[in-house]
């Protein structure tokens, strides 16, 4: 079976820009997400021709499939990665996310994306705690420092 001009498109920024290697492994997720397009009665004639919609609807997609988190970050990074070497505005792809995994959560010290699916690392944890510890004795120290010069 011929590969259709969007394949060809794709394949052709691959390899301009990445290895061999890179391409075996990208190309399937991209046909993955030219599946989606055809389903969707959709065939632009070349990755520039892919409207900002189009992208944000197979996020929501890979959101509702059912596969793991992971596969899914996987096939919508390969899908922008070909957008994007192939010349698509960069500041529409920044914003095409999955919507279930990544939100915005308060953080105390910065307004931040988080991936909410992923756990803390133990280590990163312990770190943490012994930087509270050292910032709490540290606090301490001072009072009793200040306590001791007042008598």
């Amino acid at each position: 079976m011929p590969e259709s001009p969007l394949t060809g498109d794709a394949r052709a920024t691959l390899n301009r820009y990445s290895s061999k290697r890179a391409v075996e492994t990208l190309l399937p997720l991209w046909l993955q997400f030219e599946d989606f397009l055809r389903s969707h009665s959709l065939s632009p004639a070349s990755v520039l021709d892919i409207p900002e919609d189009t992208l944000r609807a197979y996020a929501s997609y890979l959101d509702h499939r059912d596969c793991h988190v992971d596969d899914a970050l996987v096939a919508l990074s390969a899908v922008l990665l070909v957008c994007l070497l192939a010349g698509y505005n960069g500041k529409i792809l920044r914003g095409v996310v999955i919507p279930r995994i990544r939100r915005p959560v308060e953080n105390r010290q910065w307004d931040a994306f988080r991936l909410r699916t992923y756990q803390r690392l133990e280590s990163s944890q312990r770190a943490r705690s012994r930087r509270r510890r050292a910032k709490r004795e540290a606090c301490a120290q001072d009072t009793a420092h200040a306590d001791n010069a007042l008598m």
